[in-house]
């Protein structure tokens, strides 16, 4: 996990002054540890076809179901095989009807 210092404290901790006392640096970086706030870092989405089939799978959704979001059943299968990507028109219709949210489907993935 990643932290992050605040500008200030390591504004202090970095000056040069030779006068300072050991007790005191290790005091600074003392309070700067203690003053840490962990990084938000990105959340990890999942892949957005082996998404797609979990939802599929957890909706009881065939293939088939899918022609009226993507279009034909050619489509339907390439996507899902992986030779085609997502379009935007298929990205919205997935979020708008089957709540998937748009973060997941437009992230990239390898197509075959």
């Amino acid at each position: 996990m990643e932290y992050s210092i605040p500008n200030e404290i390591m504004g202090q901790l970095y000056t040069n002054d030779s006068t300072r006392e050991p007790e005191e640096m290790n005091r600074n970086i003392l309070s700067a540890v203690r003053s840490c706030q962990p990084v938000k870092g990105k959340k990890s989405l999942p892949d957005p076809i082996t998404h797609l089939k979990k939802v599929m799978q957890e909706k009881g959704l065939q293939n088939m179901d899918l022609k009226i979001y993507i279009g034909s059943s050619g489509n339907v299968s390439a996507v899902l095989k992986r030779r085609q990507g997502l379009s935007l028109r298929m990205i919205r219709n997935l979020n708008k009807y089957l709540h998937i949210p748009a973060e997941i489907l437009i992230q990239p993935y390898d197509c075959i």
